[in-house]
């Protein structure tokens, strides 16, 4: 049970991430910086790097948590005994529409692809997204048990995940009506693949 103090730091630490979007949102990622989250909350630039070492650290705990939120939400996956099709759709949809279509994704992800030539930085993300990774296919399984024991599962479930990731860094460039044939495309591809695993 978190005390007192634990539950501030995190309320904190909450009230930092949304003055992140919304800096970057409104500003874009050429203005954040630790000073303007720190206005935009109405705190420190000490309590804002006691939080977040770094822009790309901040980053990272934003991706987190969007992810962690759908990772604890049971309306966002399918239901294992609806049918193929429904599931797939289902699950293209709300990753789209609560995640990867989200303005606030493509602008994350500038803050990711800016620390690239960091190698520490981006040894820290890969060992941070790692367990979120799991997290994720755990509840892929449950939502799509043909896919149980299938040598290829993992690696099928990531490469829907970069779509929906690509996509989602090419919106802002794309008309919706091209996001929504790609995005059907992307439901039968993992129609097909649940498909080929089914005994």
């Amino acid at each position: 049970m978190p005390n007192l103090h634990q539950i501030k730091s995190e309320q904190t630490r909450e009230r930092l991430m949304d003055a992140a979007l919304d800096v970057m949102q409104t500003k874009g990622l050429a203005s954040l910086s630790m000073h303007e989250v720190a206005r935009i909350a109405g705190m420190t630039t000490g309590a804002v790097q006691h939080h977040f070492p770094s822009k790309a650290a901040l980053m990272l705990q934003i991706i987190e948590r969007l992810v962690q939120q759908i990772d604890t939400d049971d309306s966002f996956w399918p239901v294992p005994h609806w049918p193929l099709q429904r599931r797939a759709d289902h699950f293209v949809q709300q990753a789209w529409l609560r995640l990867y279509g989200q303005p606030r994704f493509a602008v994350a992800w500038e803050a990711y692809l800016a620390v690239r030539a960091d190698a520490a930085m981006v040894a820290h993300i890969q060992a941070a997204r790692a367990p979120i990774n799991d997290k994720l296919l755990l509840r892929m399984l449950r939502s799509f048990p043909e896919w149980a024991g299938a040598p290829a599962a993992e690696a099928r479930f990531q490469l829907v995940l970069s779509c929906l990731r690509g996509l989602g860094v090419l919106a802002p460039f794309s008309s919706p009506a091209a996001m929504d044939r790609q995005l059907q495309q992307l439901s039968v591809l993992l129609q097909s693949f649940s498909s080929e695993v089914t005994p």
